[in-house]
């Protein structure tokens, strides 16, 4: 924009006129062109219009700048919903879910800060009302600078998700005594550090007996809008990658291979993780469970179910791996892996001069 915007009389209304690109743009229902307070009102958005141009945070959708009534923001709520309904994620439903009850348009800083109010009134964390406002700029990126928030986070220990080599094995160990049906699963995702998804939906035929790994090429995600349904997608980058396995894990899925088939439960397409009564697809509540009560009966301190990854990538990186490699078979970017997953595991190896 080269030049402030000006005010026009279109058919006795007040508009606030301006090129964005090349092309013509307007801020409308403002007021009538005789009313002396919509006149004032539009030298203020105008004025506004170019204080945020001249600073770097002009919005280009303009919807900072439009009127504010009290009543549901349409624009955003309908990308939400299409989001919601494409996508099926459950923080976009979340989000859209909250966007909808509180009812109000969310055109400036003002409207967004009263909204952080509000969620933090109903409990949510700052973290979980981060990732609302994140929708929301996934929504209207062109507003992004509208939904930003300084929020403080509560730190958390660096070494609270990454298990020791001791506790791997106490774990492990423990599997296998008490919840052998459990055992292979967890010693795959331990040996692998696949997301939870690419666990749930590993079939039989993604196992390379011959190569000695695994082809991830797919996941079975929640449905966001039905926690009891779950859906076939592609990976998180949408790409396939090829996850190597060590001797130990490809002698453990061939035992649960041959007990799968003695119990007529073995399909070669089908899931290679089952739930023990249903003979289902596992979900994340079932395993967080056998995990937590694996770590108790352990006498170690509860983690997260996406601790399985994480003690992967961080001990695999300790033991002197490429990160770019390791990147690839966790299907991250290096940089990633590196912010993420690089963290304390106990494994120092320091130099010697003797």
């Amino acid at each position: 924009m080269k030049k402030p915007p000006a005010l026009r009389n279109n058919n006795g209304v007040v508009q606030v006129r301006l090129r964005i690109e090349g092309k013509e743009a307007f801020v409308n229902r403002i007021g009538r062109w005789d009313d002396p307070v919509a006149i004032a009102k539009a030298q203020a958005i105008s004025a506004q219009i170019w204080s945020d141009v001249q600073q770097g945070t002009f919005d280009t959708t303009l919807r900072t700048y439009q009127s504010n009534p009290e009543k549901p923001d349409v624009g955003l709520l309908s990308g939400l919903m299409h989001f919601a309904h494409t996508k099926r994620q459950g923080r976009t439903i979340h989000a859209y879910r909250l966007v909808r009850d509180y009812g109000k348009t969310l055109r400036n800083k003002g409207d967004v800060e009263a909204f952080v109010c509000w969620m933090q009134e109903r409990g949510l964390s700052n973290r979980t009302i981060e990732g609302i406002l994140c929708e929301c700029r996934r929504v209207c990126p062109g507003s992004k600078v509208v939904f930003t928030h300084r929020l403080k986070f509560q730190k958390r220990s660096v070494q609270s998700d990454v298990l020791g080599k001791d506790e791997i094995q106490a774990v492990l160990m423990d599997l296998k005594a008490n919840d052998t049906w459990y055992y292979p699963l967890f010693a795959l995702w331990l040996s692998t550090g696949l997301r939870n998804g690419e666990v749930r939906g590993l079939t039989w035929d993604c196992i390379k007996w011959s190569e000695g790994e695994l082809l991830i090429h797919k996941a079975l995600r929640v449905d966001g809008l039905n926690n009891h349904k779950f859906l076939w997608a592609s990976t998180k980058t949408g790409k396939e990658r090829i996850v190597p396995l060590n001797p130990m894990v490809l002698k453990v899925l061939e035992e649960h291979k041959n007990q799968m088939q003695a119990s007529g439960l073995y399909d070669p397409n089908g899931l290679v993780f089952l739930t023990p009564v249903s003979h289902s697809n596992v979900y994340d509540s079932l395993l967080g469970a056998v995990f937590k009560r694996s770590l108790k009966r352990c006498g170690l301190q509860p983690r997260r179910l996406y601790a399985q990854r994480h003690t992967f990538l961080s001990h695999a990186l300790a033991m002197g791996n490429s990160p770019a490699d390791l990147a690839q078979v966790a299907g991250h970017s290096t940089e990633m892996l590196l912010k993420t997953y690089a963290k304390p595991t106990g494994r120092v190896l320091m130099p010697s001069w003797g």
